[in-house]
């Protein structure tokens, strides 16, 4: 659109809006009993989404006049009779009557509230979070419904997905205290389905009477700040072209490059995922029925700088963020922005949020001056501090196969870490320690884990000295140390004398309120001379669909194992996540975020002349790994990212132009928390078991299932196994290769504007250019020359793969820190590898460092022909995960067994967390 049609748009709504303002209509009419004829006083009136109504008189008449809207829904209602609706375009006054249906039946309040049971309570909860607000929502506490007995919930089970329906026999009478209106509302279908919901009704807005100055100033500020940033505000700064002005920026969503890892940060972004709209490129177009048609073609990304809000999207933008599309590619609106039908517009984010507790009627109108409420803040700049000090936060919650312990046994460990924002997972912690302490605080071991994707895994074995008592597990990262002492993870770990056994107690599982449903499916299989047993777990929604859950699942001899009560569950940890007290200091320590292994030191220069600044070369082993950091001004220097099992040989050295060193290297001393607080303990009784039932779960008598070839195997190539380093994160193939220009393959590499790293964009990270593999050589620690002359030096249509590894490149060590890409010419075209030299030492000061804790997986095989033994333990998975709601696997039993515990716990795909366990008789 010209910017003299933009012009002339804009003045023609001008003209229009002085028009509509200046003209006065009427409606009147009367309301009718259908079925009688008789007139119905006191029968309601009103123009839908208004505060614009009536009641009729004692003859059944009504009249409303004023500066009414040229397109409105006109409502009828009456307690006990069926709400009428009539669509009008206004031009003048108007007569519109109505005759109302009787309701056939209808149940007393007293029957009403005797339906009311858990899951009701359920679904009005979550009712509540759909209709009213979110429950971070600082409205929230303001809003209520009066009358919620007369809604009524119901699942349906359709043709399509599942949803949970509502209805209400009457009215919902809503109290808003935020924005000063008392509500009707007039509920005709509310549908909850997962992962969406929808509501439709008929609403009539009643002013509050406020006598009080300051309620009436509080009132005015809650309106016009759910006006500002609202779908309302942006489409009316659209129709008059004052996007910028109102200080809205749209950008429009890119198709999603399957080969490049999105960040959260905007600049990173701009371009690549978003480009920016400009308002007057946007058409719209005049309708005959006073209204405008906006051409939406496109899914849009809106950044709403008017005030500041709590924002987890990206980690440098602090105002509301939202996601407008439009199915149909448009959508209609009246002259004040506002959808003429709801259902043309689809929004997530900020604009999503807004639920009827923040809804305005369409007749209110913002005060002119909305520059003086202009970056307004909903919550106040220490909110906002503590946001962003929140936002790095994290916390591990660990499990284990079961809830007591003997000298000499595995313990086996599973859970995940638990994040106030997730987005910013990809940026924390890779390492964490986990310390056994027994109740005078002395530390009995430490174990380092990694954490793969946010899950932990590990084991660790108990010494065969241990004496029997209280002990406990501390779990925790670096990182967190610059947190309160209260998120370090910390669970009760008895050790039992070997002749003692805990007494049974009764299992209890929490109620999930139907949130989730879990069932199992159990089958046995006579193999002589074992038995083998195949469990199917199934877990639904609240909608009664199959959903997707990660978990830990322990299945356990019910004569060996007893359930201990009051353990920490996952139901107790996430509550961390609710956590929103701001303590009075937000000031991180000097505890850095690790992503593997981390050596850091000291470095004492030799002579006055030698650098300030010092590159500081790190070899593991022969050569296994290697990089190079600087010390900063003081000597200090620190590097993250190593990748090894057990302990391994660290040469560092400070070396010349002539490869020879200078100076000297100290290590830090890494340190341990101190502890603070009470010791877990769990209370429990024991007895003196018979010499027969002493079965122990040790790591060693087992034989893996790996161990097992198969003599007709194929056997892979190193090749065709990445070389060892797992699956990449992204894979561009031959096909494609052979019709991708290098310019679009460096796009779809990811690789960084103004630099070569890929992945890792977030908190603090200063990566290096990408780690090389071609044709199993590695080329690490390239500069920008190296690295483009490699590139550069390659023909896409010449090469087989190009495989890609970004967050799963912490196997790689160092050189993998800023991203790896592994490249597989075809024969013909093979890269010259680079000449092997074995690593000279001599220059180098040598370090013992240990790294990861040796793996040690769960026994999950026996040879065909070999004995079963009675085994505390019989199956452990730490990274339990479904399969489209399912998950199964099969254990073999020994023939003695009678009955087991099966344990699960975890979360669901949504973040709810759930436990349970189930008794199972063998027979």
């Amino acid at each position: 659109m010209t910017s003299f049609a933009a012009r002339l748009l804009c003045f023609l709504l001008a003209i229009g809006c002085i028009h509509f303002s200046s003209y006065s209509q009427t409606i009147s009419g009367t309301v009718k009993n259908a079925k009688t004829g008789e007139a119905m006083p006191f029968a309601n009136i009103f123009i839908n989404n208004t505060t614009l109504g009536s009641t009729t008189d004692e003859e059944g008449n009504y009249r409303i006049a004023g500066n009414l809207p040229r397109n409105v829904e006109l409502v009828a209602s009456f307690v006990g009779y069926e709400t009428a609706t009539k669509t009008l375009n206004l031009s003048g006054s108007v007569t519109v009557n109505f005759k109302l249906e009787p309701l056939e039946s209808m149940l007393t309040e007293v029957q009403l509230k005797s339906k009311r049971d858990k899951k009701w309570e359920r679904d009005l909860r979550r009712f509540k979070e759909v209709f009213l607000a979110l429950p971070d929502d600082p409205f929230a506490s303001q809003l209520d419904i009066k009358n919620p007995w007369v809604l009524d919930f119901e699942t349906v089970k359709a043709n399509g997905p599942n949803y949970v329906h509502a209805t209400a026999q009457e009215p919902l009478k809503i109290v808003n205290n935020a924005l000063g209106y008392e509500v009707t509302y007039y509920l005709k279908d509310y549908r909850f389905y997962h992962h969406q919901s929808s509501y439709v009704g008929f609403v009539f807005f009643d002013s509050q009477d406020l006598t009080d100055s300051v309620d009436q100033a509080k009132v005015e500020i809650n309106q016009v700040s759910s006006y500002m940033g609202s779908i309302r505000h942006l489409l009316k700064s659209v129709l008059l072209a004052k996007v910028y002005e109102e200080d809205f920026q749209i950008f429009e969503l890119l198709p999603v490059n399957h080969f490049r890892v999105r960040t959260n940060v905007f600049s990173e972004e701009l371009d690549q995922s978003i480009k920016r709209v400009f308002a007057d490129s946007i058409q719209r177009i005049p309708l005959e029925n006073g209204n405008y048609r906006v051409i939406w073609p496109f899914d849009a990304e809106i950044i709403y700088g008017g005030k500041s809000w709590v924002n987890d999207y990206y980690s440098d933008v602090y105002s509301p963020i939202s996601w407008v599309s439009a199915p149909l590619g448009y959508f209609d609106i009246d002259r004040n922005g506002i959808p003429v039908n709801p259902s043309q517009v689809i929004l997530s984010g900020y604009m999503g949020r807004q639920r009827m507790g923040r809804f305005l009627p369409h007749d209110y109108m913002p005060s002119e001056g909305l520059d003086r409420y202009r970056y307004l803040a909903e919550v106040d700049s220490t909110q906002l501090r503590f946001t962003r000090w929140n936002n790095l936060r994290e916390k591990p919650y660990i499990t284990t196969n079961k809830p007591y312990y003997y000298p000499e046994e595995t313990v086996w460990l599973g859970g995940r870490m638990l994040y106030q924002n997730p987005i910013m997972s990809d940026t924390l912690s890779r390492v964490l320690y986990v310390d056994l302490m027994n109740e005078k605080l002395e530390l009995i071991q430490s174990q380092a884990f990694p954490i793969a994707n946010g899950k932990i895994s590990g084991a660790l074995v108990l010494p065969k000295e241990l004496e029997s008592g209280d002990y406990f597990l501390r779990a925790y990262t670096e990182w967190m140390r610059n947190y309160p002492e209260r998120d370090i993870f910390l669970r009760a770990l008895p050790i039992l004398d070997k002749e003692e056994n805990v007494q049974a107690v009764a299992i209890t599982n929490p109620d999930l309120f139907g949130d989730l449903t879990i069932y199992l499916k159990d089958t046995v299989f006579y193999r002589d001379p074992v038995k083998e047993m195949e469990f199917q777990l199934s877990f639904l929604d609240e909608t009664e669909e199959l959903t997707d859950v990660q978990f830990t699942i322990s299945l356990t001899d019910a004569d060996l194992v007893s359930t201990v009560p009051d353990q920490t569950t996952i139901l107790k940890a996430i509550e961390w996540l609710d956590e929103k007290d701001a303590p009075r200091n937000l000031t991180l320590g000097n505890h850095q975020i690790e992503f593997g292994i981390t050596v850091e030191g000291q470095f004492t220069k030799d002579k006055k002349r030698d650098p300030v600044i010092n590159p500081i070369t790190i070899v593991r082993d022969d050569l296994s790994d290697y990089g190079i950091v600087n010390t900063d001004s003081s000597g200090y220097f620190r590097a993250t990212g190593l990748y090894f099992m057990d302990t391994a040989t660290i040469s560092i050295a400070a070396l010349d132009s002539k490869q020879r060193h200078y100076g000297s290297v100290t290590l830090n001393e890494k340190s341990k928390p101190a502890f603070k607080g009470s010791i877990p303990k769990l209370s429990y009784d024991t007895y003196v078991r018979k010499i027969d039932d002493l079965r122990f779960d040790v790591s060693g008598d087992y034989v893996l299932l790996e161990e097992f070839v198969k003599e007709d195997a194929i056997m892979e190539t190193m090749e065709e196994r990445n070389y060892g380093y797992g699956t990449p994160d992204r894979e561009i193939g031959e096909d494609r290769l052979a019709t991708i220009s290098p310019e679009a393959l460096a796009g779809y590499l990811g690789l960084k504007r103004g630099g070569k790293s890929i992945g890792n964009y977030n908190f603090g990270l200063n990566a290096s250019n990408p780690l090389l593999i071609i044709d199993g050589a590695q080329y690490p620690f390239l500069n920008n020359e190296q690295f483009d002359a490699i590139m550069s030096s390659f023909i896409p249509a010449e090469l087989e793969s190009i495989k890609v590894y970004t967050f799963n490149a912490t196997s790689f060590g160092m050189a993998g820190f800023g991203g790896v890409i592994m490249i597989t010419t075809k024969k013909g075209h093979r890269f010259e590898a680079t000449e092997q030299t074995a690593f000279n030492s001599s220059e180098f000061q040598q370090f013992k460092i240990r790294g990861f804790s040796r793996e040690i997986p769960f026994p999950d095989s026996y040879e065909n022909d070999q004995a079963l033994e009675i085994k505390p333990t019989l199956f452990w998975d730490a990274n339990g995960e479904t399969d489209k709601g399912i998950y199964t696997f099969k254990v073999k039993i020994p023939q003695a067994l009678k009955q087991m515990n099966l344990r699960v716990e975890g979360v669901t795909k949504d973040g709810m967390a759930f436990e349970k366990t189930f008794e199972i008789a063998v027979k």
